[in-house]
């Protein structure tokens, strides 16, 4: 119960945002954004030589818009990410941000196509806020989801189907908010991390409210699911340090508490 006991002493004692990330930057790419399919906006990174990418799924928190999460995942895709973003504030099925995967497929096999042989469709993520968050781990029961990273995600009732967190096919980042009362961590994200069928790392931003990830620049949840992302889906293992390890990064960050399981 190390990761619920002290987040409230912690919080206290030190309300300071995370420490400042390596990861916390623009990638290379000069990023384009499109409207397209059924319902989404792609964030995409331009490259002076094409090659297949990684994707990000993305759903956004209820009655949200993409455009407050948009310097997240603009980021994401300057470090060389297709990021699918659902446009619906609706999006905890997951079927709305599997929409845009299947899209992408399609486009990635259409001659004349944007993404004409851009996508790699065996390198891809999902992630989301709040409700959005819930819709990650509900795509990610799909085969074709390999790592998720669900924000504050709303499994108590609402679209989360119990059990969805025993069907997943790939590591989760798990995030929270130390001083989130609309999820709150003990009722919303233990289960998660408890009964996941797959290794997780279950870390809380100490100082951060359930609006965090929608204001400004997602603050720190920003350089910690850009590391992760970079981490699973693209091989980066400096990036991996963050996260395993009894002396990983996030775990001695002091603005975050984390625990692990399965992690290697």
């Amino acid at each position: 119960m190390k990761h619920l006991s002290v987040i409230a002493l912690a919080l206290l004692a030190n309300p300071a945002i995370a420490q400042e990330s390596p990861y916390d930057s623009r990638g290379r790419y000069e990023v384009k954004q499109t409207l397209a399919g059924p319902g989404c906006h792609f964030f995409r990174p331009i490259m002076p030589e094409p090659h297949p990418s990684p994707v990000i799924l993305w759903g956004n928190a209820t009655n949200t818009m993409v455009v407050r999460y948009a310097p997240m995942l603009t980021q994401w895709a300057s470090h060389g990410f297709i990021v699918g973003a659902s446009v619906s504030g609706n999006a905890g099925s997951g079927r709305e941000m599997l929409a845009c995967l299947d899209f992408l497929q399609k486009e990635n096999a259409r001659d004349g196509s944007a993404f004409y042989g851009a996508v790699d469709p065996s390198r891809v993520g999902a992630s989301g806020h709040s409700q959005g968050a819930t819709g990650a781990i509900m795509a990610g029961r799909d085969t074709r989801i390999e790592t998720t990273v669900p924000i504050e995600p709303a499994t108590r009732g609402g679209r989360y189907e119990p059990g969805a967190e025993k069907k997943q096919h790939g590591p989760m980042l798990l995030l929270s908010g130390g001083a989130d009362n609309i999820t709150e961590p003990l009722s919303n994200h233990k289960f998660v991390f408890d009964d996941a069928n797959v290794p997780v790392v279950w870390a809380t931003l100490l100082a951060a409210s359930h609006n965090t990830p929608a204001v400004q620049d997602s603050g720190p949840y920003r350089p910690a699911t850009t590391a992760w992302f970079l981490w699973q889906l693209m091989g980066d293992e400096r990036a991996g340090s963050l996260f395993k390890g009894a002396a990983c990064g996030y775990c001695v960050d002091p603005a975050w508490i984390v625990e692990t399981r399965g992690v290697e």
